[in-house]
């Protein structure tokens, strides 16, 4: 569900007052603050970005998945809230996060928070969910308590691996406690997927046993996707495994990121060894943390083990091939993208004069409007291919939304930002109506939204 305008003018409100607090003078990336969440009692792992970096901002890290995320990006110091060049690297974290550095470095005015909703292996998008809002709202509120008591008072210590922590008691009241992560980092060598199948599980058990070692790779790829129906773009994940002497592939999958994905990928390699191959393998073997995850219990059900090794021979070899027909496919891409601007600038440069020279499609047009039509519509098409490789017939609202909020601001006048609802939602409802742009009446909705 959406936020409402309420809730959101309540989180703009917190994230000023953090921003006036900067409690990054004096909390480091590292100092973790936890704050639980009253609704659903998930557990927000909070870290305040700015004491080490240009950056300033906070991004709460949800639940066990989202701490091992934040203890990943530590150890590959890469903790950061811009992703203008880097949702590759924001769609390996499952956080809420507030950034105050961007927009204003960008605009030149006065510092703006900017919110984003970030889920491991799917593209950041704004934030823009009731839930969130709500939380990241509480979580401004409590970190900036707990960063003002650890200030103002010198004398508190903590334990080596003890964290602040604030939770609601039964009446409602936020209270302070102070408890050990390690609390926390148990339940992370808990988390897993479940194989559920115990026939499937027992029946590969019974299989015949062989010498061959199979390595499992997993990997997402760098160009997402988005289906009809799905509320976000996704970068496609792929599961290859192979065999490691004759680096055959044994088994592949391309699928969405997400929990229920991991599951059938086990269902469907059991299906492989039950009634494909007819064997198992004397052990699988993998690089990745994230895999030994996956399939734990698939090998303690299966009676296959699982270790983990340095590095995969066969399964980097064919990681490497598909990265280089990706890269080829880029290449040819961009040809394409060059050819492609040419002609959908020559076509909305006629449709605008279409519109602009009918009296009956732009007598409602204010003067100011029609100056700057044609250039505001020829330059969104431009974002649109050059940003997100969408031609007019397949716009997305969320990359829609992206261009108006993200890119454009970078690129017109707060007098020009102004009269870009206006054009833009007029020349959808145009071109909508001519069904050139099948999804026009959301697309008119998201730009409405984008600067309302």
């Amino acid at each position: 569900m959406k936020a409402t305008k309420l809730e959101l003018k309540s989180l703009y409100e917190a994230a000023d007052e953090f921003e006036r607090l900067q409690p990054w003078e004096w909390i480091s990336e590292y100092q973790l603050l936890v704050v639980e969440d009253p609704e659903t009692h998930i557990m927000g792992f909070c870290c305040i970005i700015g004491n080490k970096s240009d950056e300033r901002g906070l991004k709460v890290y949800l639940g066990i998945d989202g701490l091992r995320h934040y203890i990943e990006m530590l150890d590959f110091n890469q903790l950061t809230i811009e992703d203008k060049t880097l949702d590759s690297l924001l769609s390996r974290e499952t956080c809420l996060s507030v950034g105050f550095n961007r927009v204003s470095e960008l605009r030149n005015r006065e510092v703006v928070a900017q919110f984003r909703d970030c889920l491991a292996g799917f593209v950041p998008i704004s934030l823009t969910g009731g839930w969130q809002c709500r939380f990241l709202t509480q979580a401004l509120k409590q970190v900036g308590e707990l960063a003002e008591l650890v200030k103002e008072t010198p004398s508190f210590t903590l334990e080596d691996d003890q964290v602040l922590m604030r939770l609601q008691d039964f009446e409602g009241n936020w209270k302070t406690l102070k408890i050990s992560l390690s609390v926390f980092l148990e339940q992370m060598k808990e988390t897993g997927v479940r194989y559920e199948n115990e026939l499937a599980a027992y029946r590969i058990s019974k299989l015949p046993s062989t010498n061959m070692v199979f390595e499992i790779a997993r990997f997402l790829m760098p160009r997402p996707i988005e289906e009809k129906g799905d509320s976000r773009a996704y970068y496609p994940m792929i599961t290859a495994i192979l065999e490691k002497e004759t680096k055959q592939l044994v088994f592949a999958e391309m699928s969405s990121p997400s929990l229920e994905s991991q599951e059938t990928i086990l269902s469907r390699f059991a299906n492989t060894l039950i009634k494909d191959l007819e064997f198992k393998p004397q052990c699988l073997v993998t690089d990745c943390e994230a895999v030994l995850r996956q399939f734990k219990d698939f090998s303690d059900k299966t009676k296959i083990p699982l270790m983990k090794v340095p590095e995969l021979e066969a399964a980097t070899d064919f990681v490497c091939d598909l990265m280089k027909i990706e890269e080829q496919f880029d290449a040819s891409m961009e040809v394409d993208i060059e050819e492609n601007i040419d002609l959908v600038l020559l076509t909305s440069r006629e449709i605008c004069q279409n519109i602009l020279e009918c009296d009956a499609l732009s007598r409602h047009l204010p003067e100011g409007v029609k100056q700057q039509f044609t250039n505001i519509v020829e330059l969104f098409h431009v974002v649109m291919l050059g940003h997100f490789q969408e031609l007019p017939d397949h716009w997305s609202v969320q990359n829609v939304e992206r261009a108006c909020k993200e890119v454009l601001p970078g690129l017109l006048t707060e007098e020009e930002l102004k009269i870009v609802p206006d054009i833009l939602t007029h020349y959808l409802d145009v071109v909508g109506e001519a069904e050139l742009i099948p999804n026009y009446i959301h697309l008119q909705k998201c730009v409405t939204e984008s600067y309302s």
